[in-house]
């Protein structure tokens, strides 16, 4: 049933096709979408979320840019997926739905995912069991910044940020309509993925885009058992409740003058997925029939036979972005960049009942002034504003109503001195939190300040470093928590007490960008002085961490039992963070067989805090290999990757196995009339059957990844 339903869908495409074979005989790979179809390319990319506008060369700062046609080449059922084999970027999973970046070790409030500019604005942060609110399917490119990005984004990019480009609002005018149809199936959930964007013009001034995505999987197969240590009834072959249901629609509309635009666009999300690993806890409310009988109109309930907590979450998004060139003689452009947000996220028991909802209402926006030329200097400064109002009711409640506001300005220039390449910027910002509920408030100021060099003592080989001093502002969890967190299995206890946590990070670097042979290698150390983190906590004495109960509240009695919460408060401990990033590309050959291109990399951090403990949660030493050939309409890859045991564990961690994943691609590309395409493709993940546990998840203990796995399907580029 499934198959003939693939089948129909790729009829229109393959009749298309046929019809327009005579015609397209000499016609060249389409461009129409805003790519090519996939090809190695040594053509510059420019960085969006960098305010110059740089092409990637002349960044300072460590970075990736995943191109869109590299990007289907990764999973993308999540933004941590999408970008999980990138340089110093992992993913904390939490099932299918769920996979928030980890970069260089740092997670949660302290790395940034921004859609297309301004920040997602979802409740992401607050728990590692909730879902980013992004879709990749739709990205032009992705954009990764390693180490601290606060000059541009603030304290919540103090690890790293990823940006994700996905052009809904659109700065020119197409000169005809254009567009991609993706759909692929998976075999280890069943899983279906349907999505459509078109661009067009409309009128002499106008340009509209829209996008669709319809997505639903059931629960993903595993090589064994989801447990370390399975209960006796439990089922090998599935990971249980994991599946994940989702629909998006956007639109977006700009003006295109002569000197700028000014677009916006209107997004709605809905999105059903199951909390796998036994997340439950007793349910209380009101809501039982109202969010049953709405997930079964959806199709985003409980699959039959399964139970558990699932998480219904719905989003509404309105987004503002303009530019203006050269609005005075001193001024090269103003740019601004505006989101605005109302988020729901609702966890719902096994027996229907909804246990916890969150709101978020949220915006964050940025003005832009790019000047001339002063004294050689070109740059950039601004002021940026963000808001958010949340509120949470239900069993795991365990953040306050709060709010939390800041408003920032920014200064980044930049200069060549001969071979020599210098930038430094400046910020500052005041940033307000206030929990509702107990007339509890906190304010901090927050400087950065940066300075990098880069030689470029022969053409396409660079030598640089760059020094950032930036300061991160506590998130609302840190400061207001004060109950159960059944995600992590700990009762956690905020403090308003806390100190702006301060990084002084240093980054040393060798690049060669040219000729046959490319590659990237790169230091970095990180010194945080007041880093926050859950600290444990023994209040009876007897040296061994404290266990609760969910009342721990009213009864402040500490338990003897190894299955309750771990009782933790947010505390200040200097820490440290080093490491080393690694790419070697190597064209072995573009000629008449085609260009095959050999990738060779590694990646690996250490983290402890002063004393000598190490930090939870880092990831493991990683390398990996692979190739990647194209001729004509063919192209294929295979890819690599080894992470190694991680044995060097934080306290009451357990250590993580390793593992060695085999992935195997094959495309063919047809070319229709005009410049149009079809992609027909097969993948295949995993194929050595590998049980992946992640040392970045807390799940990790029960619930693995997927096991061997295929990827069918097809995009018809129009």
């Amino acid at each position: 049933m499934m198959i003939d339903l693939q089948l129909r869908r790729l009829l229109p495409c393959v009749l298309t096709s046929v019809f327009s074979l005579p015609a397209a005989a000499d016609q060249s790979w389409p461009t129409s979408v805003g790519h090519s179809v996939r090809g190695i390319s040594d053509e510059q990319v420019i960085v969006s979320a960098d305010p110059l506008r740089r092409a990637d060369e002349h960044l300072i700062q460590p970075f990736s840019v995943i191109g869109r046609e590299r990007l289907m080449r990764e999973n993308l059922r999540n933004i941590g997926e999408a970008v999980n084999k990138e340089l110093g970027v992992n993913s904390s999973d939490f099932g299918a739905a769920v996979g928030r970046p980890v970069i260089r070790g740092m997670s949660g409030a302290r790395v940034q995912v921004l859609d297309d500019g301004v920040g997602t604005m979802d409740v992401s942060t607050l728990s590692p069991d909730h879902a980013v609110a992004i879709t990749p399917v739709f990205a032009r490119q992705v954009e990764i910044f390693r180490g601290p990005a606060t000059l541009l984004y603030g304290s919540s990019a103090s690890g790293g940020l990823v940006n994700v480009v996905d052009d809904r609002i659109l700065d020119f005018r197409p000169e005809r309509a254009s567009g991609e149809l993706y759909s692929h199936y998976d075999t280890a959930s069943e899983g279906k993925t349907n999505a459509l964007m078109v661009e067009t013009g409309l009128g002499s001034q106008f340009a509209l885009h829209l996008d669709a995505l319809k997505e639903n999987a059931e629960s993903y197969e595993i090589p064994g058992y989801a447990g370390l240590e399975p209960d006796p009834e439990e089922r090998p072959g599935r990971l249980e409740n994991s599946q994940n249901n989702h629909e998006n629609f956007a639109g977006g509309l700009s003006w295109i003058g002569s000197q700028g635009f000014l677009g916006i666009s209107v997004q709605r999300m809905d999105r059903g997925y199951g909390v796998p690993g036994g997340h439950g806890h007793e349910a209380h409310g009101d809501h039982h029939d109202e969010h049953e009988e709405e997930l079964e109109l959806l199709g985003l309930g409980m699959p039959e036979g399964e139970s558990g907590v699932t998480v219904d979450q719905r989003q509404t998004r309105f987004d503002v972005k303009g530019e203006w060139r050269q609005p005075l003689s001193w001024l090269t452009a103003a740019r601004t960049r505006w989101g605005f947000n109302d988020h729901n996220h609702a966890e719902i028991e096994g027996n229907g009942e909804v246990g916890t909802e969150l709101a978020n209402s949220a915006y964050d926006g940025r003005f832009e002034l790019l000047h001339e030329p002063v004294a050689g200097f070109t740059g950039v400064f601004g002021v940026q504003l963000q808001d958010r109002d949340f509120a949470a009711l239900g069993e795991e409640a365990f953040v306050p109503e709060s709010s939390q506001r800041s408003v920032a300005g920014f200064l980044v220039e930049e200069r060549d001195f001969g071979a020599f390449h210098a930038e430094f910027g400046l910020r500052f910002e005041h940033n307000e939190a206030e929990d509702l509920e107990r007339g509890i408030s906190a304010d901090f100021d927050v400087h950065a300040i940066s300075g990098g060099l880069n030689y470029n003592y022969r053409e396409g080989h660079e030598l640089g470093f760059a020094v950032t001093h930036a300061g991160r502002a506590p998130a609302i969890e840190e400061l207001f928590a004060g109950g159960a967190h059944l995600a992590t299995n700990t009762y956690e206890i905020g403090s308003t007490d806390l100190d702006v946590e301060t990084s002084t990070n240093l980054e040393l670097y060798w690049r060669r960008t040219v000729g046959a042979w490319a590659l990237n290698l790169g230091f970095f150390y990180n010194d945080i002085a007041n880093y926050i983190h859950a600290a444990e906590q023994d209040l009876n004495g007897d040296s061994v961490a404290d266990r609760v109960e969910e009342d721990f509240a009213e009864t402040g009695e500490v338990v003897d039992e190894e299955e309750a919460l771990l009782l933790v408060v947010q505390d200040q401990r200097d820490a440290r963070f080093w490491g080393f990033e690694l790419e070697s590309r190597l064209t072995v050959f573009d000629d008449a067989r085609g260009a095959l291109q050999w990738r060779l990399w590694s990646d690996y951090v250490e983290a402890r805090f002063r004393g000598g403990d190490r930090i939870p949660r880092i990831p493991a030493l990683r390398f990996g290999t692979g190739l990647e050939w194209q001729r004509d309409a063919w192209s294929a890859d295979i890819r690599l990757t080894r992470v190694t045991d991680q044995n060097r564990t934080a306290n009451l961690e357990t250590p993580t196995n390793g593992n060695t994943v085999l992935d195997l691609g094959v495309e063919y590309t047809l070319p229709l009339a005009g410049e149009r395409a079809l992609v027909l493709f097969v993948r295949g993940n995993n194929l050595l059957d590998e049980e992946i546990r992640r040392h970045t998840s807390f799940l990790k203990d029960q619930a693995p990844m997927p096991g061997a796995s295929g990827l069918l399907g097809f995009r018809c580029l129009f």
